[in-house]
């Protein structure tokens, strides 16, 4: 029953995944600490794998769509690599209360961010700022070392307002730079923090709910969902807030 709960799971996860390029992931850790009972540092180390999984998996059908920019999602994806490290380490120091806290606190921020995303307008008027794309990289890695969430919520603002990029192009990389950020703070987290029977059947729903999200992207309305979306990360956030005892 536990593993077919986790597919379930994962499934939905990569489908949000996939479709908006981010915020799917932002759920995994509470899910697993208040629905499965792990410790807030297994969860946010098995919610890594599921990002990995999902993003890579969202990639091949949003390469096929050729709505991926390679080039400056690899850099975007670098630059946070150092941050995302620092996350990591930083996670395994601070009192579990600490981090389910911060994780209602990030579900508020992602929710804003996710309600009202920037249009291809806004995007237009902010191209020249690099060092807003150093910040946002650097930002991004931080929180998904640190939570073992994706940060598509920072990601995709990210790309549209720094980079001028459509709102399909940003879906699309920001999964290569949240691979490349889980990647880079799974190697730091280490075996010790992960539990594969947990991970694997989530990772292999959230793989396969990536890759229908990719597919199904172009067809859906992306703002009803968005604000949707939203609406459930707030109630979520004040769920752990009321666990947590800081709401």
């Amino acid at each position: 029953m536990q593993f077919l709960e986790l597919l379930i799971a994962g499934l939905t996860i990569g489908m949000m995944l996939g479709v908006l390029g981010g915020g799917g992931a932002i759920f995994t850790a509470p899910l697993l600490i208040y629905g499965f009972g792990l410790s807030p540092l297994v969860a946010t180390t098995v919610s890594l794998v599921v990002v990995l999984m999902a993003s890579v998996s969202g990639l091949i059908g949003h390469h096929r769509a050729r709505a991926i920019r390679w080039r400056e999602g690899v850099i975007f994806g670098v630059l946070g690599t150092a941050a995302a490290v620092a996350g990591s380490l930083l996670a395994g120091q601070v009192p579990e209360r600490f981090l389910t806290g911060g994780f209602a606190i990030l579900l508020l921020v992602a929710a804003v961010a996710m309600a009202r995303p920037p249009s291809l307008a806004d995007g237009a008027d902010h191209r020249r700022h690099p060092m807003v794309v150093v910040l946002a990289a650097l930002g991004v890695g931080l929180v998904t070392g640190f939570f073992g969430v994706g940060g598509g919520f920072v990601i995709v603002p990210a790309l549209v307002l720094a980079l001028g990029f459509g709102m399909r192009e940003a879906a699309a990389t920001g999964l290569l730079v949240i691979a490349i950020n889980s990647l880079a703070a799974l190697a730091v987290r280490g075996p010790e923090y992960l539990d594969w029977s947990i991970a694997l059947p989530m990772a292999v729903g959230a793989a396969a709910g990536a890759a229908i999200g990719a597919v199904i992207a172009p067809r859906v309305s992306k703002e009803h969902l968005r604000k949707a979306f939203a609406a459930l990360m707030v109630a979520a956030a004040v769920f752990i807030g009321v666990q947590t005892g800081i709401a």
